[in-house]
């Protein structure tokens, strides 16, 4: 069964005379309170604290927009294998958390490369990638042991989009019964496009065996070789 983890977005607005505060709960459902939730406490049950003060409190709630990649493919998303789907429907909540193998390149350049792009240590790691969505985009942090990485994604052109600081990329998925492949069609530093022929190469891929997402997401340079290559396998927390 497909799990929606990210439909709504609620609001606390609160105004105690020194000025507006909010705060989003990404991810809670109706009926839950962030937290409490799990304990059937309901914002009425807090009413007669609130009466004592000179405290404005309201609740907002929103639906959030369907997943980006959804976005971005269309009827295509719903041919992926569940866990696949599954894990692009994540928002906000315990994220999702895993283990990753990781291989550096061996140059001294890629080394350096992989330093400055803070990409994770050589080895094998316990893996945990937290969403957030915000208006469309989506922040991806990627904690690979003690080691975080975080890249933010929309959709620009029809395409998949992924910005790490000033670099950005966008990405056709093709996919099919089995997962997706993320392949580079154009980049860019600071908005100027940069030739396609000193582009990262990369073929990312993610699929489902044995009911798991599992991923592998090799990235090396011209005339640099390998930069980096981790691989492993993620679970909704």
């Amino acid at each position: 069964m497909d799990i929606d983890r990210n439909p709504w977005r609620r609001s606390r607005d609160s105004n105690s005379g020194g000025g507006d505060h909010r705060r989003d709960d990404p991810g809670s459902p109706p009926g839950r309170w962030g937290a409490f939730g799990r304990h059937s406490a309901q914002p009425a049950d807090f009413q007669p604290l609130f009466a004592t003060l000179s405290v404005r409190h309201e609740i907002c709630e929103r639906r959030l927009p369907p997943p980006l990649y959804q976005r971005v493919m269309g009827e295509r998303f719903h041919a992926m294998p569940e866990s696949v789907r599954n894990m692009h429907r994540i928002c906000g909540d315990n994220g999702a958390s895993g283990e990753a193998t990781v291989v550096r390149g061996r140059s001294l350049l890629a080394r350096l490369i992989a330093r400055v792009m803070r990409f994770p240590r050589e080895g094998s790691h316990l893996l945990h990638v937290s969403f957030a969505e915000d208006n469309g985009t989506e922040r991806w942090t990627r904690h690979f042991g003690d080691r975080s990485f975080t890249s933010h994604l929309s959709q620009r052109d029809g395409r998949l989009s992924e910005r790490f600081g000033p670099l950005r990329f966008q990405f056709d998925l093709p996919s099919d019964a089995h997962g997706l492949e993320m392949h580079i069609r154009s980049w860019s530093v600071f908005g100027v496009p940069l030739p396609q022929s000193l582009a990262p190469r990369t073929r990312a891929r993610e699929w489902q065996e044995q009911g798991r997402f599992h991923f592998d997401v090799p990235i090396s340079l011209p005339l640099v070789g390998l930069v980096v290559h981790y691989t492993g396998w993620l679970e909704p927390a």
